[in-house]
């Protein structure tokens, strides 16, 4: 797919944003967290993409994970797939330095 619109087979940069979604009342407590700012229980899915928007890497956690936390394990684990990223972009709110 990166090679069809002209880019090298392997990302040099990536993106990285989290999301909090409601769950279903079926959902385990157990996985769920109070998002503070959203005064509500949900879970935070976080997600790495190349700069074309091709998933690289997704996390789903509580809610109540920090974005940080959850975006420098996730880099981590990105970094190990793929060598050849030297960039990251991240959501003010993240704090992954």
């Amino acid at each position: 797919m990166r090679t069809a619109e002209g880019r090298g087979p392997e990302p040099t940069a990536c993106i990285i944003d989290s999301q909090s979604v409601k769950t279903s009342t079926n959902v385990p407590a157990s996985t769920q967290g109070a998002d503070v700012g959203k005064k509500i229980i949900r879970r935070k899915r976080s997600i790495v993409t190349d700069t074309l928007g091709l998933l690289l890497a997704v996390r789903v956690t509580a809610a109540s994970v920090q974005d940080g936390s959850a975006g420098r394990r996730l880099l981590t684990r990105v970094a190990a797939w793929h060598p050849s990223l030297s960039k990251a972009w991240i959501d003010g709110s993240s704090t992954t330095a």
